[in-house]
């Protein structure tokens, strides 16, 4: 499993760290606060509860230090991470000579090449004069740490980028495309279908269809209302428009099979606007290109909420 762990920022992957190191080291893992930390992003003193193994557990004054890269293909073999190394044994040295240090851990998530990381931890000891220091690369945080952890997954969220969440991408790309490529000739009056829709959301009850559905009221006025609301009637004009049939049908599919999987997957996000970003992603990542196009999918997906095509419906007669 590959958890992504570049999408998330430093000071998450420090804590990241530091909860894994809670339950291969012990609860006494202290953390530090970000800012100049002096080569340590936690520490630890005691008896190791299972590291590197129940057998042989390492004991002293541990030393924690976390290295982050936004680069997916990063490795332990860059240049870049051999500096990060000579840059750690400085610091390493300092600790040693102020009695601070007799195990070092440093994870990275960066991939960790055998030979080259071999090298590195054979001159971190010889420079150093620590023999307990290993490098944890991703592949070993993912699959040994946070697989057997799922706890620790979910607290950061990191299973958000690896839900099974697949529907038919292609067929709303080419709504889209279509959308904009008709958008200079759908006329409208802006003024008077605004307060139209804006009337409408208060008929199927706005507040309780956002409260339902754990959408924040600072996202709906600020991203719904202020930005989307605006294209709602071109959309429809769109959607109705007889040229349009077979596009209004692809719409109305990928609607329902959105609907069903965020039903499924609902536990997976906690604020409603989080789905909308989600598969605001998916659908831009995907390998169609959406040049000058990518602001319509969340307004198409703003239009299928206030349809009431996805997401929760309010249980009153009104509901639309």
């Amino acid at each position: 499993m590959d958890y992504r762990l570049e999408n998330i920022n430093d000071a998450d992957f420090e804590r990241l760290v530091n909860a894994i190191c809670q339950r291969i080291l012990g609860t006494g893992v202290i953390e530090f606060s970000p800012g100049k930390d002096g080569g340590r992003d936690g520490k630890f003193i005691g008896i190791a509860q299972n590291y590197p193994s129940t057998n042989d557990c390492w004991k002293g004054k541990f030393i924690i230090q976390a290295k982050h890269t936004e680069n997916y293909l990063a490795s332990c073999s860059d240049k870049e991470f051999g500096k990060i190394i000579d840059d750690e044994i400085i610091k390493i040295k300092k600790l040693k000579a102020n009695g601070e240090i007799d195990n070092y851990l440093l994870f990275t998530n960066r991939k960790y090449s055998g030979v080259k990381g071999e090298r590195l931890l054979n001159l971190i000891t010889k420079e150093t004069g620590i023999e307990n220091c290993a490098i944890i690369g991703k592949e070993t945080i993912n699959n040994q740490y946070l697989n057997s952890n799922k706890d620790i997954v979910k607290q950061f969220k990191l299973d958000i980028t690896h839900i099974q969440f697949d529907f038919s991408d292609e067929e709303i790309k080419d709504i889209i495309l279509a959308f904009k490529s008709q958008l200079p000739g759908i006329k409208t009056e802006i003024k008077v279908e605004v307060d139209k829709l804006k009337q409408d959301f208060t008929i199927i009850d706005k507040k309780e269809k956002n409260k339902k559905n754990s959408l924040s009221e600072e996202y709906f006025n600020q991203f719904i209302v202020s930005e989307s609301l605006m294209d709602f009637d071109k959309i429809e004009k769109f959607l109705y428009n007889p040229l349009n049939e077979n596009l209004k049908d692809y719409y109305f599919d990928t609607a329902y099979e959105l609907n069903q999987l965020i039903s499924l997957k609902r536990d997976d996000f906690d604020l409603f606007e989080e789905i909308f970003v989600f598969i605001y992603k998916l659908i831009c990542d995907g390998s169609t290109p959406l040049k000058g196009s990518k602001r319509h999918v969340m307004v198409f997906l703003h239009y299928m909420y206030y349809e009431c095509l996805i997401g929760k419906k309010v249980d009153n007669d009104k509901t639309r």
